[in-house]
């Protein structure tokens, strides 16, 4: 992972902020840090002990909300009535994204191994409901395993996860009626992100993903007007290989 040569400054004046300042050191610190977790992360997980690996989920989103939280919908429409067009706020993102890509890493392969015989089963009818509904996660026994205890947490950080950004997504598609050009500028800068959530959840457990489709399906059908072409590629990808597995 590559640290990026310069902060991108919102305006000349910003140039003395000592805020900017702090920002852009936290954020040339926090790019490195990402890269020597995803080398341990690739290299060594199956090493290392549960407490080790529930550090290192907790380390990762840390990271990704410092970065989101400068990238919010809100702020982000705000910068760019600062920024010319061609000079988006791109080092703040391309941190939030390379923290996607790690955590949903680590978060897939920890539980790529779930014990399906803990799936209860599911109405069919259920998960047509539009309404969003807070995400149910599994509570497991005080004498499970440590090993089956690191797959729970890193389970409903995986749900809590994905569907907090369709979340905000959908929330903001929603708004796009009135021909926002602000709203559809942010959702272009938010794609990359959408996007790989959306292939996360195509590898995603199957038997996760299916469990927790009464919290996914009302996002995802919200997504699917979206303007933004590489999201609705993302959907498409997503409805081939997790519903249509569902479908008689």
């Amino acid at each position: 992972m590559q640290v990026p040569d310069s902060f991108e400054l919102d305006s000349k004046d910003d140039e003395e902020s000592p805020l900017l300042e702090t920002i852009r050191s936290k954020c040339i610190t926090q790019l490195l840090l990402l890269g020597a977790i995803d080398s341990i992360q690739k290299k060594y997980w199956s090493k290392l002990n549960a407490t080790q690996k529930i550090t290192v989920m907790d380390i990762l989103l840390s990271v990704l909300e410092f970065a989101a939280s400068f990238n919010s919908y809100s702020n982000l429409r705000l910068r760019m009535h600062h920024i010319p067009a061609e000079r988006p706020p791109s080092n703040l993102l391309r941190q939030e994204f390379a923290g996607t890509c790690i955590y949903l890493d680590v978060l897939q392969r920890t539980t790529s191994a779930f014990d399906t015989d803990r799936v209860e089963p599911m109405d069919s009818n259920s998960f047509c409901d539009n309404r969003v509904t807070e995400v149910h996660i599994p509570t497991y026994p005080e004498n499970s395993n440590v090993e089956e205890g690191v797959e729970g947490i890193a389970e409903e950080k995986l749900v809590s996860f994905c569907g907090q950004i369709l979340k905000e997504a959908s929330d903001l598609q929603s708004g796009t009626g009135e021909a926002n050009v602000d709203v559809h500028r942010v959702l272009e800068l938010r794609s990359p992100i959408i996007v790989k959530v959306l292939n996360g959840m195509c590898i995603m457990n199957r038997q996760i993903f299916r469990k927790h489709l009464r919290e996914f399906y009302p996002l995802i059908t919200k997504l699917v007007c979206c303007d933004q072409m590489d999201v609705r590629g993302a959907l498409g990808d997503l409805f081939k290989t997790q519903l249509a597995t569902l479908l008689p």
